[in-house]
C-alpha cells in the first residue's frame, strides 16, 4: 500500500499519460485543488481540478478511476485521459459538497424572514401579508425541488470536502480531541485511511491519528467530528513518528489497537 497526505496532494500537476509511458499529448490538465469524498465510505469520489485558462470551466471534476500515479518526487498524478476527454468531464457545479448545499439552504430559507433587503438599505420591513405569501412561494418551491431530485443529488448527501474537514475539531465522548491538520490516503484504494489532530495542547510533540471508522456523524453546523472514543483511547494509540511516512505495518497496528479493520 502506498499512502500520501493531503495537504501534499493538493497543487500537484494532473497530467495526461504515465510516468514511463506517455501518451502522444502528454499535457499538463491543471493542479489539484480539492478532494470530495464519501463520508459514508471515505472513499474519494472526485479530485477537483483547477484548469487555469485553457478551457472554459475554470474547475472540473475527475473521478478517482482516471487516477492510474502519482509521482511525489515531481509533485504530479497522470491519469488516464487527455485534454481532449476533459470537455466531457462535470464542473464543479454539478456536484456540491454538503458544506457548499447547507450554505445554500440557508441563504435560500433566509428568504421566508420578515425582512427584504434591497442594494443600499440595511432593511425594510414587510407586510404580514408579503411574509406569509414569500413563506408560501418558498415552502412550494421547496415541494417541487424535492420532486426534482435526481440519483446524484441523493449521492451527492453524503459528499464532503476534504478542504473543508480540515480545521473541524474532534470531539470524543469525553471531551474535545484538537481540529483535523491533514488526511491520509491510501493511493491504491484511493480512500481517506485515516485523519491526524492537533493535539498540540493536551500531548505535545506527539503525532495522533484516528480512523475514519470512528467517526459517528459529522456535524457541519458546529464544524465538528464526533468520535466513539475517550480521550484516553487516543492517549494510548500507537506512537507515530512521521505522518509523511506511514507504512501498512504502522496501518496494520492501529487496525488491530483500534479494532477497526482498515483495508
Amino acid at each position: 500500500m502506498t499512502y500520501c497526505i493531503f495537504t501534499d496532494l493538493r497543487h500537484y500537476d494532473v497530467k495526461s499519460g504515465t510516468q514511463t509511458s506517455p501518451s502522444d499529448d502528454n499535457e499538463t490538465l491543471g493542479n489539484i485543488h480539492d478532494i470530495y469524498f464519501d463520508d459514508d465510505t471515505w472513499a474519494i469520489k472526485w479530485f477537483v481540478v483547477e484548469t487555469g485558462h485553457w478551457y472554459s470551466s475554470n474547475k472540473i471534476l475527475l473521478d478517482s478511476k482516471y487516477f492510474t500515479q502519482v509521482s511525489p518526487a515531481t509533485r504530479t498524478f497522470h491519469v488516464s485521459i487527455s485534454k481532449a476527454d476533459i470537455e466531457n468531464a462535470p464542473s464543479v457545479d454539478e456536484h456540491h459538497p454538503v458544506g457548499e448545499q447547507r450554505k445554500s439552504e440557508l441563504l435560500y430559507t433566509s428568504f421566508g424572514q420578515d425582512t427584504l433587503f434591497f442594494p443600499g438599505y440595511s432593511g425594510v420591513l414587510m407586510p404580514q401579508t408579503l411574509i406569509e405569501r414569500s413563506a408560501v412561494l418558498a415552502e412550494q418551491e421547496m415541494d417541487k425541488q424535492e420532486a426534482d431530485v435526481s440519483d446524484a443529488d441523493y449521492a451527492d448527501r453524503h459528499l464532503r470536502s476534504a478542504s473543508e474537514i480540515l480545521g473541524y475539531t474532534v470531539s470524543a465522548i469525553n471531551g474535545e480531541l484538537g481540529p483535523v491538520t491533514d488526511l491520509v490516503i491510501n493511493t491504491d484504494q484511493w480512500n481517506i485511511t485515516l485523519l491526524a489532530l492537533d493535539t498540540s495542547k493536551w500531548l505535545p510533540d506527539r503525532t495522533v491519528v484516528i480512523t475514519p471508522e470512528s467517526i459517528e456523524r459529522i456535524s457541519w453546523e458546529e464544524s465538528k467530528l464526533f468520535v466513539t472514543m475517550s480521550k484516553q483511547t487516543i492517549e494510548k494509540s500507537p506512537q507515530l513518528c512521521d505522518l509523511k511516512a506511514i507504512k501498512t505495518s504502522y496501518v496494520s497496528t492501529l487496525s488491530d489497537y483500534y479494532l477497526y479493520p482498515m483495508m
